[in-house]
């Protein structure tokens, strides 16, 4: 499994306070299957702004100490950032992305995407770059009207779900469009969106609830082949699931089937 989206970058963030929790917390997700991670701390202008160098300095001794307590889980750099008018500029200065590839994980304001969002995401685009939504389910406008998340979709928008959400982490209408959104194939990603919280195995107790509810072959897409495509910087396929509507034959009845049956 590949976690694409926790906050376990020690003291950058509000995610984990100390390298021991955050190596308490990486040990414990590798047990429960986890071997690879992003650390997506968050990038906020104002609130969470740092240097590249400072991050990478944290992630360079996080890594080392993981060697060292020779935990099985291969850690990659990214970030969440949260989408406004210099966000590109952001993201070319201090290198904003997940892992070495052109995928970027963005958030918003969760009261619904404001009017600017797609003017904010369109210089990513134009740049080569591939936004993800980060926690789709959780924003106001795409509960009210998840279609809207499939408008995202066709404007080449990426979209991660929460295992918290589809566990009820969030409340019932957050749960409710998160499960929409998964049956529909609206849904590219499944993290944890972990920071540095117990018990951290909601992933696997998603994941057992899509293979109960769905199948297998979605969440070998969303936890492991689309992570590995961002890792390996391929193009993960927007649209997956394509329902096929029944043909209906409607034979017209001829003047003497009608009469005679």
């Amino acid at each position: 499994m590949i976690d694409t989206h926790c906050h376990l970058l020690p003291q950058i963030d509000d995610g984990s306070t100390s390298f021991e929790t955050s190596l308490e917390i990486l040990r414990l997700m590798a047990e429960d299957g986890i071997n690879q991670a992003f650390l997506t701390s968050h990038y906020l202008p104002s609130l969470y702004q740092y240097d590249r160098a400072l991050y990478d300095e944290k992630f360079e001794e996080l890594q080392s100490k993981v060697q060292k307590e020779g935990i099985n889980i291969t850690l990659h750099p990214g970030f969440e950032v949260f989408l406004n008018p210099n966000t590109l500029n952001d993201i070319e200065r201090f290198n904003l992305t997940l892992g070495t590839s052109h995928y970027v994980l963005i958030e918003s304001d969760l009261n619904g995407l404001p009017k600017d969002f797609y003017e904010n995401v369109y210089p990513l685009l134009r740049n080569g770059y591939r936004p993800i939504l980060a926690h789709a389910e959780r924003y106001v406008s795409i509960m009210n009207k998840p279609h809207n998340a499939k408008l995202l979709m066709e404007k080449d928008i990426y979209l991660q779900i929460n295992a918290g959400s589809i566990l009820g982490q969030y409340g019932e209408k957050v749960r409710q469009t998160a499960w929409v959104l998964l049956n529909k194939g609206w849904a590219h990603l499944l993290s944890s969106d972990n920071h540095a919280q117990k018990p951290i195995n909601l992933l696997t107790q998603a994941i057992n609830l899509i293979k109960e509810r769905i199948d297998e072959h979605t969440v070998q897409l969303l936890t492991q082949d689309f992570p590995q495509m961002i890792i390996d910087d391929e193009q993960i396929p927007l649209f997956y699931v394509y329902v096929q509507k029944p043909h209906h034959h409607h034979h017209q009845k001829t003047f003497w089937e009608r009469i005679f049956g």
